[in-house]
C-alpha cells in the first residue's frame, strides 16, 4: 500500500521583526509524526523556543530574532529527513522553507556638525545631522544647543538633515555644544537610538564692544590748537577709521593703535 511521507508548512506569522518583537512560528504537517525537534530547524538569524503541540500534526514555537542584525530575507528551514510518519514509519525527503521575513535590530546613531567655529550678532551656523539610515519622530525638540537656539529643520531623505543655530544674546563663550537624545527618534523598523550625540564645540561672541573718549586737552586756543584724543574699547577691534567720529568744531587725524586695536590715539585740530 502506499504510505505518503510527511511534509510540512511552516508560517512566521511576524514577518517584519526589530528590537524587542518576537513571532509566532507554525509547523503544521499533512499527518501526525515522531522524531521532529528543534534540531531539524535551521534558524535565520534568530532562536526558536521550545517546540509544542497538543497532536502532533500542529507544532508552535516562538522565534527571537539575533542582536545587531539587517537582513530582508530570512527563513526557517526544515529538515523533512528528521521526521517520520508515526502511522506508517516513512520519513519525510527533501527541505521545507518558511515564508521570508526580514530582520532590524540595529539601532540607529547619528552625527552633529556645526559648521561655523564661531558665531556672533552677524553670525549664524548651519547644523547637519547625518543619521545613519532613515529615522522618523525626529524634530528640533530632541536637541539642545549651548548658548542657542535651534530651527528650520529640513531633510530630503530622512537620512541628511540640517537646522539653523542662532547664538544667545550678549554672551562670550566657548566649548559649546549641540547634543541630540537619540532615545526621542526612531528608525522606519521603530527601533529607537540610545544615549546622546553630541557636535564639534563651538565658540560665541555676541558681547558688542563698547569705548571711552578721553579729550586730553580741554581748552583749545589759537596758541594751541591741537588735543591727543584716547579711545579705549573693552576689547580689540578692526576697521576704525576717522570717519566713525562726529567731531565739533574740529577734526581728527593721524588714527591709529599700537596694542592690537584695544586703545586708539588721534589728534584733535580745533
Amino acid at each position: 500500500a502506499y504510505s505518503p511521507a510527511p511534509t510540512a508548512t511552516i508560517v512566521v506569522t511576524n514577518t517584519a521583526q526589530h528590537i524587542g518583537s518576537t513571532s509566532l512560528v507554525t509547523i503544521t504537517f499533512n499527518q501526525a509524526v515522531t522524531g521532529f525537534t528543534s534540531a531539524d530547524l535551521t534558524i535565520s538569524n534568530g532562536t526558536l523556543g521550545t517546540l509544542t503541540t497538543s497532536d502532533n500534526i500542529t507544532y508552535t514555537a516562538t522565534f527571537t530574532p539575533s542582536a545587531s542584525v539587517t537582513s530582508a530575507t530570512n527563513q526557517i528551514v526544515l529538515d523533512n529527513t528528521g521526521v517520520t510518519a508515526t502511522s506508517t514509519g516513512t520519513p519525510g525527503t527533501g527541505t521545507t522553507s518558511s515564508n521570508t521575513f526580514s530582520i532590524d535590530t540595529v539601532r540607529p546613531t547619528a552625527t552633529v556638525t556645526v559648521v561655523a567655529p564661531t558665531l556672533s550678532t552677524t553670525v549664524n551656523s548651519t547644523v547637519n545631522i547625518t543619521f545613519s539610515e532613515a529615522v522618523s519622530g525626529f524634530s528640533l525638540t530632541d536637541m539642545s544647543a549651548s548658548n542657542g537656539t535651534l530651527s528650520n529643520l529640513t531633510t530630503s531623505d530622512n537620512i541628511h538633515w540640517t537646522a539653523t543655530l542662532t547664538p544667545s544674546a550678549s554672551n562670550s563663550s566657548s566649548g559649546n555644544v549641540v547634543t541630540l537624545d537619540n532615545t526621542l527618534y526612531t528608525d522606519t523598523a521603530t527601533n529607537a537610538g540610545t544615549g546622546t550625540t553630541t557636535s564639534n564645540t563651538y565658540a560665541i561672541d555676541t558681547v558688542l564692544p563698547t569705548s571711552t573718549i578721553v579729550v586730553s586737552d580741554t581748552a583749545l586756543s589759537i596758541s594751541g590748537n591741537t588735543s591727543l584724543v584716547t579711545i579705549t574699547f573693552s576689547e580689540a577691534v578692526t576697521g576704525l577709521t576717522a570717519g566713525a567720529f562726529t567731531v565739533a568744531d574740529g577734526v581728527l587725524s593721524n588714527l591709529g593703535s599700537n596694542d592690537g586695536g584695544l586703545t586708539w590715539t588721534a589728534t584733535l585740530t580745533a
